[in-house]
């Protein structure tokens, strides 16, 4: 079953982003509002998939990112979708880097099916 951490401080964007996963099978979810939580879970567990908020009430979504990208040994190599309704795709190359791909927030449900589709597509056998 894969693992995917949904870090957003909006309860409402994480009961979208749980509602819309739940209708795929073999996704296990966990939930967080704050980046503290987001670490301690990452640390708790290796993700398959982490949709990362940039904005974040107790500091900057996409500075976990970097601390995942940099540590495969203890965070393994998920696949992050950053999301942000205030920042733009193309605005800041440096935090580019530390994440897979990123929707802009408000986000189609259609992109997240199509993210959750590549993720199943990953584990099939060859």
């Amino acid at each position: 079953m894969k693992k995917i951490l949904i870090v957003d401080d909006s309860p409402g964007i994480r009961l979208l982003l749980t509602s819309i996963i739940e209708k795929w099978k073999g996704f296990n979810v966990t939930e967080v509002a704050t980046v503290k939580s987001a670490i301690s879970a990452c640390t708790e567990s290796k993700y398959d998939l982490i949709f990362l908020d940039h904005r974040m009430r107790d500091g900057v979504g996409w500075e976990l990112a970097e601390k995942i990208i940099l540590d495969p040994q203890k965070f393994g190599n998920p696949r992050i979708v950053a999301m942000s309704g205030s920042i733009f795709q193309d605005k800041d190359e440096n935090t580019r880097k530390f994440y897979t791909e990123f929707i802009q927030k408000p986000f189609e449900v259609s992109r997240i099916d199509s993210i959750l589709e590549e993720l199943t597509e990953d584990s099939s056998p060859k």
